[in-house]
């Protein structure tokens, strides 16, 4: 007597899995069973799915992670409005499933991201309080040690440990003239305490003081430490990566003792040539982020997580790596690879659909400057907890591409 097909409530038929943490590159079917992932394996039989999403010419992914965002929109204070993006604008809407918000709060004003955003986001959203007690809503947010406070902080993280995973650290002036590396020694005491990570923002893109270069190779050799993660790696401001060019030598010695590296693109942490700089000296970031703004996605350089991607493979980095750069390397990162970052039987059904587009495209830094691609990503669905999510239109009048040459 033939076998009855599984009633699945989603079935993704005909795409290409690409799923980096379980070293899966081919044709095969995904079945979704309960917001779990059911099955991935070829010719699964739909017949009895609830949906069937057609697959065919994309390419599934895990759920796309984006390390480093401002999307604490809806809660900060009037006149800063530029600068927070609504969750879901830069989560499932944009085809990512997973975003950390990047210090765009303190531990003073944590309540309405914890009790409000966390719950009524479709995207699932977790944070880095910011060093400074009321993040990016009072900026600059550090002037003075007054600015910090350890023991609220610890309380915070303590208290939403699954949502709240560390401290944010902007090294820039003029938090870097008043405090030096007592900021990022500060935020080392409060996950010491607490748990979690500190990501730091290294390149001083609000003042360009020297003394940034004269901070970061301590804080990299002796403040920073396994787990914690340096954002801005391919930055071409004064503080970050390169000194006179050349990749500093006390990165690969962080990375030797468990530092992560993180892209965080954002509007003025990224350039073509400090990128192809770090890269050709053979130092791989180990994620890309956005580093997305309200005022980025509509005026650029930053549009979309997907785009950042794209704009990373200009420099010789493969659609491959991108992949595992947005999805197992950030979830081991959040410490969640049990759950989410991989495409494994019984694991939450968090996936991304995308398309790789051939083309000859035009991304652009900051400066106006633009550099060819002849490949991009299209978001084309996140699906979340195994509910598919709508689709915003693109950051673009045209959609979610990249402008095209000529």
């Amino acid at each position: 007597m033939p076998t009855k097909p599984t009633a699945y409530d989603l079935v993704i038929s005909g795409g290409r899995v690409l799923d980096p943490a379980n070293k899966i590159d081919a044709k095969l079917d995904i079945a979704v069973s309960k917001g779990k992932i059911a099955a991935v394996e070829a010719n699964i039989d739909a017949s009895e799915s609830k949906r069937v999403v057609n697959a065919t010419g994309l390419v599934v992914t895990p759920g796309l992670i984006d390390l480093h965002t401002h999307a604490a929109g809806g809660i900060r204070k009037p006149g800063n409005d530029e600068f927070m993006i609504d969750a879901d604008t830069a989560g499932v809407s944009a085809g990512v499933t997973t975003i950390l918000d990047a210090g765009s709060i303190g531990a003073l004003n944590s309540g309405g991201l914890v009790n409000y955003l966390v719950p009524n986001s479709k995207t699932r959203l977790m944070a880095l309080l910011n060093i400074g007690k009321m993040g990016v809503a009072n900026l600059p947010e550090v002037k003075s040690p007054d600015d910090i406070n350890h023991d609220a902080s610890v309380e915070v993280i303590q208290s939403a440990p699954d949502i709240v995973k560390g401290i944010k650290v902007r090294m820039v002036s003029p938090g870097i003239q008043a405090l030096g590396n007592d900021m990022p020694k500060a935020a080392k005491a409060i996950t010491g305490e607490a748990g979690g990570f500190v990501m730091v923002h290294v390149g001083d893109i609000a003042g360009q003081d020297p003394i940034a270069a004269d901070l970061t190779p301590t804080l990299l050799t002796d403040i920073l430490g396994e787990g914690d993660v340096v954002t801005h790696t391919l930055s071409g401001a004064v503080g970050a990566l390169l000194a006179d060019g050349s990749l500093i030598s006390q990165a690969e010695e962080a990375r030797n003792n468990g530092v992560y590296f993180d892209v965080g693109v954002g509007g003025g942490n990224f350039t073509f040539a400090a990128a192809q700089s770090v890269i050709d000296s053979g130092f791989m970031p180990d994620t890309i982020s956005s580093d997305i703004t309200a005022m980025g996605i509509y005026a650029g350089p930053v549009f979309s997580l997907t785009e950042c991607m794209g704009k990373v493979m200009t420099l010789g980095v493969s659609f491959e790596d991108t992949i595992r750069m947005t999805t197992s390397k950030p979830a081991e990162i959040l410490g969640i690879t049990d759950d989410l970052g991989s495409l494994r039987v019984g694991t939450t059904a968090d996936i991304s659909i995308v398309d790789l587009v051939k083309g000859d495209f035009s991304f652009r830094e900051a400066s106006g400057i633009t550099k060819a691609g002849s490949e991009a990503i299209k978001p084309v669905i996140a699906i979340k907890d195994g509910v598919p999510q709508p689709l915003d239109h693109g950051p673009h009048p045209w959609g979610w591409l990249p402008a095209q040459n000529g």
